[in-house]
This record gives C-alpha cells, sequence and structure tokens, in this order.
C-alpha cells in the first residue's frame, strides 16, 4: 500500500512536469506507468484474483491518466483528454470494485478508451495528430 501512495505521489509531481521544457519525455513516461498499470498490473492481480491489488493498481492508473489529460488539455486536444478521463474514471470504479467481474468490467471501459485514443494519436512508436 505505501508502494502505491509513493506512486501517486510521483505521478501527480509528474502533473507539473508535463509543462517543463521536456513535457513529451514525462508524457511518454507516465504513458509507459499507465500502459504498465493497465495492462500487466491489472492482469496479473485479474489473474490471481487479488481484488486488492487489483484496487491499489487501478488508483495508480486512474492517477497516471489524470497527467495525461492535463498533457492534452495543455494541446488543445479536446477528444484526447475525454479519451484519457474515460479511464482514468474507469481506473477509479475498478479501484471502487468489490468483485473481479467488477474490476474486469471496468479495465475493459478503459482499453476501448486506450484503443480509441491509440488510433487517433499514434503511429506505432510514433505520435501523429499533435
Amino acid at each position: 500500500m505505501r508502494k502505491a501512495g509513493i506512486l501517486i505521489s510521483a505521478l501527480a509531481f509528474g502533473a507539473f512536469g508535463l509543462f517543463a521544457q521536456d513535457e513529451l519525455a514525462t508524457y511518454q513516461t507516465t504513458m509507459r506507468a499507465a500502459a504498465a498499470y493497465a495492462n500487466g498490473a491489472m492482469r496479473d492481480a485479474l489473474t490471481a484474483k487479488d481484488t486488492a491489488a487489483g484496487s491499489a493498481k487501478a488508483r495508480a492508473m486512474s492517477a497516471a491518466f489524470e497527467t495525461i489529460a492535463t498533457f492534452w488539455k495543455a494541446k488543445g486536444k479536446d477528444d484526447a483528454v475525454k479519451f484519457a478521463e474515460a479511464a482514468s474514471a474507469a481506473g477509479k470504479v475498478a479501484a471502487a470494485a468489490t468483485t473481479m467481474d467488477d474490476q474486469k468490467a471496468a479495465m475493459a471501459k478503459a482499453g476501448g478508451s486506450c484503443l480509441a485514443c491509440h488510433a487517433l494519436y499514434r503511429d506505432g512508436n510514433n505520435f501523429k495528430g499533435l
């Protein structure tokens, strides 16, 4: 639990760094963290049927997507902001869920937001549409 708190704090401080000189690198680091929680850590928690671990990972994912939404707001990309906010909201729902089925359903919604945003703004490992 302590690690999750430290990570959430670090991600929150990272939000301020998005406006620094190296905002793209900060964004990419935050996106990698969000993806690691959404894809790897949550999947592992769900496979292990560990709702407590899933909740902690979902909270961290949600915080990362709040930072990502801030990045896109600064770029004036309202659709990307909505996708990031939807993924963050899904993370909050997954964090509050008390059953595996509810956590899985919330994460499916997050995944849909990720796919839609990547279709618009990614070309492999490169950005497009900025």
